[in-house]
C-alpha cells in the first residue's frame, strides 16, 4: 500500500499560489462590481421638486420626464416630459401645415416651369373674370333701361287716370329682381377677381422660395 505525500511547497510555489488566489478574489470583486453597475435606476422629480432615484418610477412622474442612470449616477438615457394637450395640438397643426406646403409645392412644380408661366395663367384667369363682369354690366344697363321704360309707361297711365295693368307690374317686378341678381353677380365676380390676384401672387412667391 502506497502512501501519498504532498510535495513540500517552495517559497516560489507559495507566492504563485497566493497570486492565483488574489487574482480569483479580484476577479470576483470585479464581476460583482460590474453586476452592480449593470443595474439601472430612474431619477426623477417628485411632487415637491426633489430628485428621487429608484428602481421604479410611478406613471405620474414618468409623464414629467426622467433619467435612466447607473448605480454610479452615470446617465444612460434622458426621457423628455410628455407633451401637453396644447403642445400636441400645435404639433398636429404644424404637421398639417407641412403636409399642405408639400402638396402645394408639388402642384406648383407639376404645373409651372417658371414664374412667367404663373403670371400668364394669372392674366388668363383675370381676363375671363373681366369678360364676365363686362357682360353683366351690359345686362344691367339694358335692365335699367327696360325698368325706366316700364316706370315711364306706368306713370303715363296713372296721369291719364288709367290703372296700371297687373302684367306690367309683374314685368316690372321681374326686371327689378333680375337687376338685383345681376348686381349681386357682379359683386361676386369682383371678389373672385381679388381672390385670383391674391392666389396667383402667393403662388409666385412660393414658387420663388422652392426654386432657390
Amino acid at each position: 500500500m502506497k502512501i501519498l505525500t504532498v510535495p513540500r511547497q517552495t517559497p516560489a510555489l507559495k507566492r504563485l499560489t497566493w497570486g492565483v488566489l488574489l487574482l480569483v478574489m479580484l476577479g470576483g470583486q470585479s464581476m460583482w462590481s460590474q453586476a452592480q453597475n449593470s443595474k439601472v435606476y430612474y431619477r426623477y422629480l417628485d411632487e415637491n421638486g426633489v430628485k428621487v432615484i429608484n428602481h421604479q418610477i410611478p406613471p405620474e412622474y414618468a409623464q414629467k420626464g426622467y433619467e435612466v442612470v447607473t448605480s454610479r449616477g452615470e446617465v444612460i438615457k434622458v426621457v423628455p416630459p410628455a407633451p401637453s394637450a396644447k403642445e400636441v395640438t400645435q404639433m398636429e397643426l404644424q404637421r398639417q401645415r407641412e403636409a399642405e406646403l408639400a402638396e402645394w409645392d408639388e402642384e406648383l412644380l407639376r404645373r409651372y416651369s417658371t414664374v412667367r408661366d404663373i403670371e400668364a395663367a394669372k392674366h388668363r384667369k383675370l381676363v375671363q373674370v373681366d369678360g364676365s363682369i363686362a357682360i353683366l354690366k351690359g345686362n344691367i344697363r339694358n335692365l335699367k333701361a327696360q325698368i325706366a321704360d316700364q316706370h315711364a309707361k306706368a306713370a303715363k297711365m296713372e296721369r291719364m287716370g288709367r290703372a296700371v295693368p297687373d302684367t306690367m307690374l309683374k314685368t316690372l317686378a321681374a326686371l327689378e329682381e333680375e337687376l338685383a341678381l345681376s348686381e349681386a353677380q357682379i359683386e361676386e365676380r369682383e371678389q373672385q377677381y381679388t381672390q385670383i390676384e391674391k392666389k396667383y401672387d402667393r403662388d409666385i412667391e412660393r414658387f420663388k422660395v422652392i426654386q432657390k
